[in-house]
């Protein structure tokens, strides 16, 4: 099953917020999650679904997914 048709552990809107912020947002989250919990972060600024999310998750080894909802993103972070 595809992680954006998962049902989170934990949700955070960061609309509004501009780089590194949304990025900055979901580090702290993940920070108090449990390995194998999934993050929603719900973002409407597209380098953060482009760029840094996903630099992010690829240098922590995270699985993640991303789901486009008219104007805004859907990010899913899946703890290591």
């Amino acid at each position: 099953m595809a992680l954006k048709d998962s049902r989170p552990t934990k949700s955070i809107d960061v609309k509004g917020k501009v780089c590194p912020y949304p990025a900055l947002e979901a580090r702290e989250a993940l920070k108090n999650m449990k390995s194998g919990e999934i993050l929603e972060v719900i973002t409407d600024w597209k380098p953060t679904v482009n760029i840094s999310l996903p630099n992010y998750c690829k240098k922590n080894n995270y699985e993640y997914d991303v789901a486009e909802e008219g104007g805004f993103w859907r990010f899913f972070v899946k703890k290591a």
